[in-house]
């Protein structure tokens, strides 16, 4: 990108100072939510109750109130929110496993011993830690379409930031 004498910034959009500012107040304005990008089928179960934790390899660093659902491909919109509870420490897929279970992880059991449902979730989740937060409840929304692309994991939004 040229810089020097003559040359302009482009103006940044508001999401991106937002990404960037993280939880800090961004102009009058406080972030205290988050948009969450969620596969179909996880969002899905989270809705109906059966996931209870959203696993993620970053997690933010002071709690936020909201947690927007944004389904990724094919459906790309935001479906509905949740209350996020405690946001735990990165943990392996055994600690995981031991802690909530595949159930509360995943969304769905997984029959066998312990070593083959670790394996699964290993599987399922990748082997690097994950931050767990606790879902305490999840609201479903008409679903509206983003003016923006978010994150591929999730991202910090403004409160009074309008999804639509």
């Amino acid at each position: 990108m040229p810089s020097g004498p003559g040359t302009k910034a482009k103006p940044r959009p508001d999401w991106l100072a937002c990404r960037e500012a993280g939880p800090r107040a961004f102009g009058r304005k406080i972030m205290t939510d988050a948009i969450f990008s969620i596969k179909h089928r996880y969002a899905e179960r989270i809705y109906s109750g059966h996931k209870c934790v959203e696993l993620r390899r970053t997690a933010p660093k002071t709690p936020i109130e909201r947690a927007w659902i944004y389904e990724t491909a094919p459906v790309k919109k935001v479906t509905g929110w949740f209350e996020p509870g405690l946001i735990y420490p990165a943990m392996d897929c055994e600690a995981l496993l031991e802690s909530f279970g595949e159930e509360k992880c995943l969304g769905m059991q997984i029959a066998g011993t312990k070593e083959e449902r670790l394996l699964a979730m290993i599987e399922a989740l990748g082997d690097k830690p994950l931050h767990a937060i606790s879902i305490k409840r999840a609201h479903r929304i008409s679903p509206v379409e983003l003016r923006i692309r978010p994150q591929q994991s999730w991202m910090y939004c403004m409160k009074t930031e309008k999804l639509g």
